[in-house]
């Protein structure tokens, strides 16, 4: 936050691109396939604030934030969003991409429970890792929401049924 730029933006693009606490921004490209759409929560760390086209913005609505922003992180780094994209070199994902990618929306108690799983998991991996560095963990990590978004992380409900 303390190398932030600053755009003149005119009233109508001011609307469009700015951000509300709550907002999701994914990594709209790069040349590595797993770095594209990384998310990052916005909290509203700067009064008045906008996005621009480095940037992709989701608003949840009617989904967990917290269970999509692991379902974009799990979709970053498996590459199914660099997959998603175009380009050669540099992936781009684009606003285009991202509205044809498909997200799997669990039931509303059920995205809960995904996202205190992968949480917990989480919080365990990282106290081991202040314990000692091991080469492992960041495939433990990848593995963790592997699990948590085939549905192996948490017991499932037969007469759930999929969106």
């Amino acid at each position: 936050m303390d190398d932030v730029k600053e755009m003149n933006f005119d009233n109508s693009d001011f609307e469009t691109y700015r951000l509300e606490p709550g907002d999701l921004l994914l990594n709209e490209a790069s040349g590595s396939p797993n770095e594209v759409g990384k998310p990052a929560i916005w909290h509203g760390e700067i009064e008045d604030c906008c996005f621009q086209n480095t940037l992709l913005r989701l608003r949840a609505r009617g989904i967990d934030l917290g269970y999509l922003y692991w379902y974009c992180f799990y979709s970053a780094l498996t590459g199914r969003f660099g997959e998603a994209g175009r380009g050669v070199n540099i992936r781009h994902l684009g606003k285009r991409g991202l509205m044809r990618f498909p997200i799997a929306v669990a039931p509303h108690a059920e995205q809960e429970r995904i996202v205190t799983a992968i949480e917990e998991y989480l919080s365990r991996l990282e106290a081991m890792e202040s314990s000692f560095a091991h080469p492992k963990i960041p495939a433990l990590r990848r593995s963790i929401l592997k699990e948590a978004f085939e549905g192996r992380l948490i017991s499932q409900n037969p007469q759930d049924k999929s969106v």
